[in-house]
């Protein structure tokens, strides 16, 4: 079964790139995965994905891949959560973080990288909310399992930081459990140390900051007193618009929730900091709105 699903589905899969916005354009594309999420293909694909001694590692990778395309295409990604898309999928991170552990096979993110791209898709897909336990995806697990995952690829693959990032985006955007479990595991140093990897990096960084800020005075106290602080001037010194724009968003939340955090900032030359960005046509009206926020705290 397995060798003619993968026979059939092989031109589904996609090239390589760092944030999927695939969308079907064409009335044969869409049609074409129409008739696949309408057969029996999904549920065997998602069968075959399944961790354990039997999870053939050529084969997972290839569905891996017909599955991102699939969730790219946002056809019908309900109908792949209603089939256990995001736990197979939840469950096979787990595995391979553990796998990841035990080698130094450098193959594994071959793997990693579609698993990830399908998570963070399904993940935005409306329905999510609506089928609630069926993630099984609220644990601390997850969120570890993801770190060791970002530490691998530090090590050996940096340009798929970016795809561990996205998924922890979507995974703490609404949901203040993951928010806790970030937090519960001293995970924001190390998520501060890869800012200077890259701007990309360094935006993702700041906005899975700012989704656990975003929940209130009792989140922020976990970001400061801390390392966030002296991060932030930091990234002010960037020449990256969206990387300084992220920043003064965080810190502006920051400030809202710990004002003392505010007269930290002043007294660590902030202002200084901010006035580099004062002439700049996209920052200038946040620049202003946080130097008040920072002098009125």
């Amino acid at each position: 079964m397995s060798s003619l699903i993968l026979s059939s589905l092989r031109w589904l899969r996609p090239a390589c790139q760092p944030l999927p916005t695939f969308s079907p354009t064409s009335p044969v594309t869409a049609q074409t995965l129409y008739s696949v999420l309408g057969s029996t293909l999904p549920q065997h694909m998602l069968q075959l994905l399944q961790p354990g001694p039997k999870l053939n590692f050529g084969v997972a990778v290839e569905f891996a891949w017909c599955l991102h395309y699939i969730t790219c295409s946002q056809v019908n990604n309900a109908l792949l959560i209603t089939h256990g898309a995001l736990s197979t999928l939840g469950l096979l991170l787990l595995d391979l973080a553990g796998a990841v552990q035990r080698t130094e096979d450098a193959g594994l993110e071959l793997l990693a990288c579609p698993v990830l791209r399908c998570l963070s898709n399904l993940l935005t897909e409306a329905a999510v909310g609506a089928v609630g336990e069926q993630m099984q995806l609220r644990d601390e697990r997850v969120v570890a399992a993801l770190f060791i995952l970002l530490q691998f690829f530090l090590q050996k693959q940096p340009s798929l930081l970016p795809e561990g990032l996205w998924l922890l985006n979507n995974l703490t955007a609404n949901s203040p459990s993951f928010c806790t479990s970030l937090l519960s595991l001293d995970l924001i140093e190390p998520l501060l140390q890869l800012l200077p990897v890259s701007n990309v990096v360094s935006l993702l960084v700041l906005t899975v900051l700012c989704n656990v800020a975003e929940k209130g005075p009792a989140y922020c106290q976990h970001l400061w007193p801390g390392p966030l602080l002296c991060s932030l001037l930091g990234t002010l010194a960037f020449s990256d618009t969206e990387v300084v724009g992220q920043s003064l968003e965080l810190l502006q939340l920051l400030f809202l929730y710990r004002p003392e955090a505010a007269q930290a900032f002043l007294q660590q030359s902030g202002l200084q900091a901010l006035e580099r960005h004062e002439k700049e046509a996209q920052l200038q009206d946040r620049v202003h709105a946080l130097q008040q926020t920072a002098l009125h705290s």
